[in-house]
């Protein structure tokens, strides 16, 4: 990200702006503009936002989850960034579109990697905000093994997804690294002899093989539609990008039972509560409970860099209070001397006050592995349900919470509360970062 204002300040000493003419200045914002793309993707960004603040463009990158400031453009006539963001995307730049929110993608290379850009602009009392989501091409990121789920959890995901019929949700916030598991549970599917239709809006990412529909904002088309359409086309695995409305549920129900496997996404807290979700939008509670075959709820949080993360002390006495408080697994609160994290990330532990634990917490401006943010990469959290008869049963008698959780406990179950402490004690995470998490079930 220091690289980032060196090589802009560079691009700036070297343009003399006394003489610039247009060609020049149009030459000069594709380079800002390629500079910007490429530092973005080299920082590990997942999103690009400019913003226009008095007098100057601002523009932060998303890295680990978290906004950073990266650059500050002073306005200047010869600098269009905005302008050439939107014509790459195939957006217009007319003052009369400037004022409603659109859509558009564009491709771009670095390093002989190609990615995906995806556009949304946004009107504001000072001009246009523009959100780029970078989307990787790459293939080998939908992997259910680089997922971050323990051996356990990916067991029982693998026994989900093999059966042949049922609906499947994977459920949590925007950006919560949904769709990265839908694409590789997918990518999982995927052989000659199974035929995977999706409907999504919009399409995130292309994979060979696999046929995909989008469904645009504005057309006649709906996921409804789009889906009764799906279920012409003989398939065998049916991804819906989210289910928004009963009649897309009622559908999705409807294939799920009659021989289709279906997976979609959901805005729940948990993964117990899609099943509660669904009802309350109007479903029969009977129709959820033998459709449903496995849920998963995620979120995902800053992974502390392993070179610079710094060993934090905690008091036994704080550290009960909190465990009673969230209700989480107090036993086992500290690492045995051998114990290693499923990253090689070794947990330690106070040998002369072996009641006291340390776990770890980001180092202040980081170091040059992490490019200065203490954080690499991110870490899922999920919390996995298998629906099975007495579940069901439960479901269909309106049981409370405490005895789903109990019941799909007996099949491994663990809340995100208790995932997230588990990946504190490895040493993976902070307990700031998954102190939203905790409070969800508080």
């Amino acid at each position: 990200m220091i690289t980032l204002k060196e090589n802009y300040n560079r691009l700036l000493t070297s343009a003399n702006f006394s003489k610039i003419g247009k060609s020049e200045g149009t030459n000069l914002t594709s380079k800002i503009v390629d500079l910007i793309l490429s530092e973005a993707i080299l920082a590990r960004a997942s999103d690009i936002h400019l913003e226009p603040i008095k007098n100057h463009l601002r523009i932060r990158f998303r890295i680990d989850g978290k906004l950073y400031d990266v650059l500050e453009i002073i306005d200047n006539p010869e600098i269009t960034v905005m302008s050439r963001i939107k014509i790459l995307s195939n957006i217009p730049t007319d003052a009369m579109t400037a004022r409603t929110a659109m859509d558009g993608r564009f491709s771009f290379k670095c390093n002989n990697q190609e990615f995906d850009f995806r556009i949304a602009t946004f009107p504001t009392i000072l001009g246009e905000k523009i959100a780029i989501r970078i989307l990787n091409k790459d293939p080998s990121i939908f992997d259910m093994k680089k997922l971050g789920l323990n051996a356990n959890d990916l067991s029982r995901l693998e026994q989900i997804i093999q059966r042949k019929s049922g609906l499947f949700i994977v459920s949590g916030p925007t950006g919560s690294g949904k769709t990265t598991t839908l694409y590789a549970i997918l990518n999982h599917l995927h052989t000659p002899h199974v035929n995977i239709v999706t409907l999504e809006d919009p399409v995130e990412y292309q994979i060979n093989g696999i046929n995909q529909c989008d469904i645009k904002k504005g057309s006649a088309d709906s996921f409804a539609s789009g889906l009764k359409g799906i279920l012409r086309q003989d398939p065998n695995v049916i991804l819906i990008g989210e289910i928004r409305d009963i009649e897309t549920a009622e559908i999705a129900i409807r294939a799920s039972i009659t021989g289709h496997l279906v997976m979609s996404s959901l805005h729940s807290n948990s993964a117990l509560g899609t099943a509660m979700r669904l009802i309350n939008m109007g479903l029969e509670r009977y129709m959820v409970s033998y459709a449903m075959i496995g849920a998963v709820a995620q979120r995902l949080v800053p992974r502390l860099c392993p070179k610079c993360r710094i060993p934090q002390t905690v008091d036994p006495v704080v550290l009960s209070r909190i465990c009673k408080r969230f209700g989480l697994p107090l036993e086992n609160s500290h690492a045995a001397d051998s114990s290693t994290s499923s990253t090689d990330i070794q947990i330690q532990i106070v040998k002369d006050k072996p009641k006291e634990s340390i776990f770890y917490k980001n180092k202040i401006g980081g170091c040059d592995s992490c490019n200065g943010t203490g954080y690499n990469g991110r870490e899922g959290i999920y919390e996995i349900v298998i629906f099975n008869e007495k579940l069901r049963e439960a479901i269909l008698s309106n049981a409370p919470m405490q005895t789903l959780e109990a019941l799909a406990a007996e099949k491994g179950y663990h809340p995100l509360a208790v995932e997230a402490f588990q990946k504190v004690k490895e040493g993976l995470v902070t307990f700031d970062d998954i102190y939203p998490i905790l409070l969800e079930k508080s």
